[in-house]
């Protein structure tokens, strides 16, 4: 038996390593999003439910299936109470129907949403679905939360579309940034806090 030199070893290495690259190249976790464990922890982590789940944005328990939006709207526009007809937009079904949900949506149009704001049809998302914070996702994780969106059963349920500023909403909406609060309003601030 004729010995190993050092040369042989490195060449089993490198095939080795060769082989292993090869394999993880092809491995379809990585390009296609289905680690699904880690989109669906990423996907609570994010909060999706809590605007893509009927319920959640007024505070109360989810009313309806998870992920598959709400009918409750989000107001976009008139940050004033006196205001009686905001835009109003509604949180999309994310669940797999084909019809009203992402069923028919391609792993890259759903992170090309994610990241862009620009749906399927071309439209550009509002800022309320924080895309832009998106973009600091990595590739891996946005493919992995693609794939756990895409592994959801379809539930049909239609969703509102959008009600333009001016137009009156027939659906439920909240609003953010209305109130403002001054926990220290009339009292001593707190040492190291400084007027602006």
């Amino acid at each position: 038996m004729k010995p190993l030199t050092t040369s042989m070893i490195t060449a089993c290495c490198w095939v080795l390593l060769l082989i292993q690259a090869g394999c993880a190249a092809s491995e379809p976790a990585a390009e296609t999003g289905t680690d699904v464990a880690r989109g669906q922890y990423l996907v609570n982590l994010l909060g999706c439910g809590r605007c893509h789940t009927e319920g959640y944005l007024t505070g109360n328990q989810a009313r309806g299936p998870y992920l598959a939006g709400s009918r409750i709207g989000m107001a976009y526009t008139a940050y004033s109470m006196d205001e009686t007809n905001p835009g109003v937009v509604f949180p999309s079904n994310l669940t797999g129907d084909p019809e009203t949900g992402l069923g028919s949506w391609s792993i890259e149009d759903i992170t090309t949403a994610m990241t862009q704001g620009i749906t399927r049809d071309g439209h550009e998302r509002l800022m309320i679905m924080p895309w832009v914070n998106y973009n600091a996702i990595t590739r891996a994780d946005l493919l992995a939360i693609a794939g756990y969106l895409k592994s959801l059963g379809p539930v049909k349920r239609a969703i509102p579309e959008p009600v333009p500023e001016g137009e009156p909403s027939h659906y439920p909406y909240v609003r953010y940034g209305v109130y403002e609060f001054s926990p220290h309003q009339g009292a001593e601030k707190p040492s190291g806090v400084s007027s602006r």
